[in-house]
């Protein structure tokens, strides 16, 4: 016998084993998650209640869900009158059976040596406002008297005659007119949500901004006009933060925006990168027009939020002394991407797992502690980076960064590069009223790739802790 024909011998014979071992381990599953097929299925193929009220199910997610009117109180007794399963399956609950379903209950469902596990999820018809967002910026709902207050500024660039809306709703509610669609927010508008019994109307009021606490400073006449990386973050600020706004640099300068009520500052430009605060003064002459003000407002006890070159910003503010600056810069450009992700997500360490900048974010199955994840598996990022301990050995490592320039050192690459540090406030400490500095490429807001949302959330996670840290 040749060695090959010996060889496919062997394949056979080694699959063979190998597909009886696979069956052998399903048939005698203990994990109450598999559903294959070996002595018949666990299928469930319909659920009653209280004889009227029929179940969705869905078997991927092992989810069965009844509706009830908005009004039903009764869930603590009702009864399964109908229950069908796959030929030879049983359940543990039975027709007739009365159970309580406030909450959640599991359904078991059992074949021969099959075993699968649904829940059973009982819900009222719900019409209710979650999310209202008018072309980025973020509405206060008041569930109580059905209205929606949207503040904005003169400069916004929104054509309140015809605006662009978004909504998020409770689970199966429609909303009309729908969410994408335009409308004229010139004087009071409606939304009407529908969820089979459940119906609410929402009015929609656009009020002026007189005094924002929160400002997202940039070099373009409004939001609309920057460039899409520095957008992405600018309506990010105004669409969660409540009463933030917008801010130009020529606003800061002219007093066209007051500034009395402001308590928190966030500035990311993706623009003319730096790698001493010598070059940004040349390069960014606008926003140095700001300084004065600015650093008014520091001394004030404004908290600052800075992102890409704007970290040189610091300096201005007279946070970190103009000797010291990163030494290392690469990127730049409109934020238009140039670095495709690949498969894994990205990461950068951070020095203090406990501090509150890392508060509640998601974690990475099986990644270390300190490894904080910002961007996601498709996302295409431009890579503007500025940070310390390339040239400079004062800058190495944390204890020499930190007695150099008197700031803290948060989190660093996997090079061990400084990327992300903190600098007190004029009073002297850290936290409220100081600023926080996000040269690490990963602090990146858009991508001109699509891509599925899981840890760039905790880009906004990390901004809301960063508020609450600076203004609080």
């Amino acid at each position: 016998m040749s060695k090959i024909m010996k060889k496919n011998i062997f394949k056979i014979f080694f699959a063979s084993l190998m597909l009886v071992g696979l069956c052998g381990l399903a048939s005698c599953s203990k994990d109450n998650t598999s559903d294959m097929s070996v002595s018949g299925s666990c299928i469930v193929e319909e659920l009653v209640l209280n004889g009227q009220y029929t179940a969705t199910i869905n078997t991927e997610k092992r989810l069965i869900k009844v509706k009830v009117p908005v009004d039903f109180n009764q869930k603590a007794d009702m009864e399964i009158t109908s229950l069908k399963t796959a030929p030879g399956a049983t359940a543990n609950f039975k027709v007739g059976q009365h159970i309580n379903l406030e909450s959640d209950k599991t359904l078991h469902i059992t074949n021969g040596s099959l075993q699968l596990d649904y829940q059973i999820s009982v819900r009222n018809d719900e019409a209710l406002l979650k999310l209202f967002l008018l072309e980025g910026v973020k509405g206060a709902i008041n569930q109580e008297t059905k209205t929606v207050t949207v503040a904005v500024t003169g400069n916004s660039g929104i054509d309140l005659s015809n605006a662009t809306f978004e909504v998020e709703t409770s689970e199966d509610a429609v909303c009309s007119p729908a969410s994408g669609t335009r409308g004229d927010f010139t004087q009071p508008f409606l939304l009407t949500l529908t969820d089979n019994t459940a119906t609410n109307t929402y009015t929609v009021l656009v009020t002026l901004i007189q005094n924002p606490v929160a400002l997202f400073v940039g070099k373009a006449e409004n939001i609309e006009a920057l460039n899409v990386e520095e957008k992405a973050a600018a309506k990010w600020l105004t669409g969660n933060i409540e009463g933030a706004a917008y801010a130009s640099f020529d606003d800061i300068v002219s007093g066209n925006m007051s500034l009395d009520e402001v308590k928190f500052v966030f500035m990311h430009m993706n623009s003319a990168t730096s790698g001493n605060y010598g070059e940004f003064k040349t390069k960014e002459p606008e926003a140095m027009l700001t300084q004065p003000k600015m650093k008014e407002l520091y001394e004030r006890g404004v908290g600052f939020v800075l992102g890409r070159s704007a970290v040189n910003f610091a300096n201005a503010l007279g946070a970190m002394p103009e000797a010291y600056a990163p030494d290392n810069a690469w990127g730049g450009g409109g934020g238009e991407g140039s670095d495709m992700m690949g498969d894994d997500p990205w990461h950068f360490f951070v020095f203090d797992t406990a501090h509150p900048l890392w508060k509640d974010l998601k974690r990475y199955p099986g990644a270390a502690d300190d490894a904080v994840y910002t961007l996601d598996k498709d996302y295409t990022i431009c890579n503007t980076t500025l940070q310390f301990g390339d040239w400079n050995p004062n800058y190495t490592g944390k204890a020499a960064w930190d007695a150099t320039t008197g700031g803290n050192a948060l989190g660093k690459g996997g090079d061990g590069k400084i990327s992300v540090w903190e600098l007190k406030g004029h009073s002297g400490a850290f936290g409220k009223g100081g600023v926080i500095c996000f040269g690490t490429g990963l602090f990146d807001w858009n991508s001109p790739t699509p891509y599925t949302s899981d840890y760039h959330d905790n880009m906004g996670r990390i901004m809301l802790n960063a508020f609450d840290y600076l203004t609080k």
